[in-house]
């Protein structure tokens, strides 16, 4: 062979060796990433995935939207929809609650005390990291008669900010809704703006917390009735108000704190929703399926 040509091999061969070594020199490289470490599109699956991507670069938490200018009564999105929310957690019966949703593939939106979250931050975090919003129900749950001067800006904007700033760092994202206790609503919305937060109401009360502290299949009936009766005049969007522990002061034979008759009704409640032609969403306005394990806000 002439020198000329095995030059020419040689070269080619050490050009060849050069590009190998530069391919294998990220053995370590994430999977559904691009070598520059960015992710590949549609490289990550939703939460409810049974396979999930194990090295998947986790999309960001969705913002929160501008505060709404009006107080929300209905919830979001085109064509039939509900929204399930649960106040007062988190408790006993609230990983319960959770779990009974996602085994339905359905979202909700849980409005926490900050008292509660202080006092179970472990459960918060576990609902979060499942994909469900939390959101900001003060940190006492103290009604206006129960507080030195009543509901003033001052005493609003220390019991929001308190209670968001621990469910940001508990959720690992910013809380974006704010539901008063008893649907008071003295300074409520402007100052709930001023902490990044709409303020959200309910148009139909199971009235689960007016039920018996024990187990009764006739209490579960009557959560279930109430439930899934939406009012005349917002049947396409309904909010359900119900409870995931108790946060009121009012004497237990008022208001009970048993919550296993509401875990024991959400299965039909979702059930009668679900046949009759309701997405359910949370009050982003996503469905479980758009969802992902980056967005539910889990703690880094």
């Amino acid at each position: 062979m002439s020198r000329s040509r095995w030059s020419t091999l040689a070269t080619a061969l050490v050009a060849g060796g050069f590009l190998l070594t530069a391919c294998a020199s990220s053995p370590n490289r994430p999977e559904g990433t691009r070598q520059s470490g960015t992710p590949v599109a549609g490289s990550h699956q939703p939460y409810s995935s049974p396979h999930a991507v194990p090295h998947a670069a986790p999309r960001p938490a969705p913002t929160c939207p501008p505060p709404a200018r009006k107080v929300i009564r209905s919830a979001p999105g085109k064509g039939m929809t509900v929204a399930l929310t649960f106040d007062d957690g988190p408790g006993p019966a609230m990983l319960a609650i959770a779990n009974v949703l996602r085994t339905k593939g359905v979202t909700a939106t849980f409005f926490d005390t900050g008292a509660h979250d202080d006092a179970d931050p472990a459960t918060v975090a576990k609902v979060a990291s499942m994909g469900f919003l939390i959101g900001n129900h003060t940190w006492d749950h103290d009604y206006p008669a129960r507080t030195t001067s009543g509901w003033t800006v001052a005493y609003l904007r220390d019991q929001l900010a308190r209670t968001s700033a621990l469910q940001r760092r508990l959720t690992g994202r910013p809380t974006c809704f704010f539901r008063p206790p008893g649907g008071y609503l003295t300074n409520v919305r402007k100052t709930a703006a001023r902490e990044g937060m709409s303020t959200v109401l309910w148009s139909v009360d199971a009235r689960d917390w007016a039920q018996p502290g024990y187990a009764d299949p006739a209490a579960v009936t009557r959560i279930v009735a109430r439930a899934t009766s939406p009012a005349a005049d917002d049947r396409r969007h309904p909010i359900v108000l119900m409870h995931a522990a108790k946060a009121s002061h009012e004497d237990e034979s008022k208001v009970s704190s048993y919550r296993g008759n509401t875990v024991a009704a959400l299965p039909r409640i979702i059930d009668w929703y679900a046949a009759h032609g309701y997405r359910f969403v949370d009050l982003l306005g996503r469905t479980a399926s758009q969802v992902t394990a980056g967005e539910a806000g889990t703690r880094p």
